[in-house]
Order: C-alpha cells, then structure tokens, then sequence
C-alpha cells in the first residue's frame, strides 16, 4: 500500500508517495486515520488490449 501525504511530517513534505511497508507498523494507517496522510489508489495492470491513459 502506497500513501500519499496531505499535511506537512516529519522528513515529509505535501505530495509525498511513500510505500507503507518503509514505516514503522501501524503508522501508516494512524497517519490516514488522523488526515495527515491518505491511501493510494493500487495501481492497476493493463490487460492485453487495454488502452492506456495518454
């Protein structure tokens, strides 16, 4: 899971991505959970024939 930051945090600034598993544990979710910080979208695999955004 993937989180993108919306407030400015220690070490990081607004529009920071970040990969949750590079966190201590439980921190991620308690970042979204007080707006600090909010889910990504999983990123989708194109399947065979599928347009990509452009």
């Amino acid at each position: 899971m993937k989180i993108r930051f919306v407030k400015d945090y220690t070490s990081h600034a607004v529009g920071d991505v970040v990969d949750a598993a590079d966190l201590s544990s439980g921190l991620a979710q308690g970042l979204i959970n007080l707006g600090i910080a909010e889910k990504m979208p999983e990123e989708k695999v194109a399947k065979k024939g599928e347009k990509t955004a452009e």
